[in-house]
């Protein structure tokens, strides 16, 4: 079958205006495309900016928890021995409590209860104001404690050797 020259002339056109309008919208499609890759690049350059920025503080984060780490370390050694200190002050020191008056007060309770204040001073050869103040202190410390009792109708306040003062005397070997 013989074509007609203008049918195939007309088919010709058609074929270069379809060709044409592929052209032009891959053209388009492709200028949309480096838009959209120019973009991306952009943003991949702003992340990677970014990530480096993020990076360097988290590497500055890191240092910082190891110094802080150690000194967590060092204050909860500091916060150990402090608190063995602390102990060793509400413990009551005896050695550090006791003169010779106070040893000497504790040593004659143990051997006899019940003394009064001037009884005290007048078998050591204490001023009573003396034997007051080493009274109240060892009292203080839960050693000696002063009860009342009846003697001859009368009521005194007589001193007792407490369970912490013999304790001290037997352990410290003072008493015979």
């Amino acid at each position: 079958m013989t074509l007609n020259p203008i049918t195939a002339l007309s088919e010709q056109l058609q074929k270069l205006i379809n060709e044409h309008g592929s052209a032009a919208i891959l053209r388009d499609h492709l200028a949309l495309f480096k838009d959209q890759v120019a973009l991306l690049e952009k943003k991949n350059i702003e992340f990677t900016t970014e990530n480096a920025a993020l990076m360097s503080e988290i590497h500055g984060l890191q240092s910082k928890i190891e110094v802080l780490e150690t000194k967590v370390h060092q204050l909860t050694k500091d916060n150990e021995e402090l608190r063995k200190k602390i102990q060793n002050y509400e413990q009551p020191n005896h050695m550090n409590l006791l003169d010779e008056a106070k040893l000497n007060i504790l040593k004659l309770l143990f051997k006899q209860d019940k003394l009064p204040t001037e009884d005290i001073a007048q078998v050591l050869g204490y001023e009573i104001q003396m034997a007051k103040f080493h009274l109240e202190e060892l009292k203080s410390h839960q050693m000696i404690k002063d009860i009342p009792y009846n003697k001859n109708k009368k009521v005194i306040i007589g001193w007792f050797l407490q369970q912490e003062g013999r304790r001290y005397l037997i352990e410290n070997k003072i008493t015979s």
